[in-house]
């Protein structure tokens, strides 16, 4: 048997303004060819499938047209579990049509602990998905750890894996993560969590191996261009009531590039850039100035698209005489309408400025928080 652990795919997700949608298609066309490849049973999807509670129809069509492709072409089923970012109502909404299709949905944590536990083959699985302290407490009061313990402890019989949404051991973030937290508990201490045969986490989008059989598969694209670990899903074999985890390195659809240079050394350093990517690689300027310089964006975008690349991200890095101004420091010197246009900038480089509306709205929003703070508390 043969199970294959993914998570964080976070549909819909967009960076800058960049849509990531071609990257999720042609990662879900490798992932139904490695289910057909590897021969797998039992496909794991461990939380946080779209980016948002209110993913757009483009989404939902992909993900949808991926567990009919999954259904049709292969014989594995798919668990899956919502993570912080989905809304688990609209996950378990077509739960009944999916069982048809071999798809099992947990959305929200029931109250009968039996309800997170299931046998696929010679396996129980016990799948938890994100949850909230006054779902895990319903009465407000107690141990959220102990409450835990309840729902993951079963007399063994036989191997158990178990699928979780939430933070557990010691771990690397990836750095585009929310960070959560259960009613004090920061992290699951993974003591208990070494009973399980393995351990299928979600919400770090780091790959990496926390335990003994605990594993965060991450996330399959990067999403942010700080991210720099290759990407992976982990394909578990289950021989002799064993279970052997290997890790499966997912391809890049897209480069990301980030450039740190100066005015001297920028326009080498772009044309020495190499890509094989299918899509059109995306790349990060940041640039040491002594002051602004008129045109500089355009000749940058100029050098990548002789590339067929794409400037994504322009942040200048302005020097005050021999030194180099902290972003940190400079950001207590700006007023709130300031930063957020800086903010403004630097998502949107090619942008000529602050659209005049969006500063009237941001204005009105400060001001409803200015009085609401100056009216008196009943």
């Amino acid at each position: 048997m043969r199970i294959l652990h993914t998570s964080d795919w976070h549909l819909g997700k967009r960076l800058y303004k960049l849509d990531r949608s071609p990257e999720h298609e042609l990662f879900l066309d490798w992932l139904l060819k490695t289910l057909i490849d590897q021969k797998v049973d039992l496909l794991l999807i461990a939380g946080d499938i779209f980016d948002t509670p209110t993913p757009p129809h483009q989404s939902l069509e992909l993900f949808y047209n991926f567990l009919y492709r999954v259904s049709k072409e292969t014989k594995a089923e798919v668990f899956m579990i919502a993570g912080n970012h989905d809304s688990g109502l609209l996950l378990e909404a077509p739960a009944k049509i999916l069982e048809g299709h071999r798809v099992r949905v947990w959305g929200k944590l029931s109250s009968s602990i039996s309800d997170h536990w299931i046998r696929f083959q010679n396996i129980d699985i016990c799948a938890l998905p994100f949850f909230r302290s006054y779902e895990l407490l319903a009465d407000g009061e107690g141990d959220a750890l102990s409450a835990i313990r309840n729902y993951i402890t079963k007399p063994k019989e036989r191997p158990q894996l178990l699928m979780l949404h939430h933070l557990a051991g010691i771990h690397e973030a990836g750095g585009s993560e929310q960070v959560i937290t259960l009613s004090g508990v920061d992290s699951i201490p993974t003591e208990d969590l070494k009973i399980f045969d393995y351990v299928a986490l979600g919400h770090i989008h780091k790959p990496q191996k926390i335990a003994p059989q605990s594993y965060y598969s991450g996330s399959p694209l990067l999403l942010r261009f700080s991210e720099t670990t290759k990407k992976s899903v982990i394909l578990i074999e289950e021989e002799a009531g064993q279970l052997h985890p290997r890790t499966l390195p997912i391809p890049v659809f897209r480069d990301f590039f980030t450039i740190k240079t100066n005015e001297k050394e920028y326009q080498s350093e772009l044309e020495n850039i190499q890509s094989t990517s299918t899509l059109t690689p995306m790349v990060e300027v940041q640039i040491e100035l002594a002051s602004p310089k008129v045109g500089l964006i355009d000749h940058i975008k100029e050098i990548l698209q002789k590339k067929n690349m794409e400037l994504l991200s322009y942040q200048p890095l302005f020097l005050t005489g021999e030194k180099k101004e902290k972003r940190s420091d400079k950001i207590f010197k700006l007023s709130p309408l300031e930063l957020f246009e800086e903010f403004y900038m630097t998502k949107f480089p090619e942008s000529e400025g602050l659209p005049v509306d969006l500063k009237e709205d941001f204005t009105k929003l400060l001001e409803k928080v200015k009085d609401a703070h100056s009216s008196p508390k009943n």
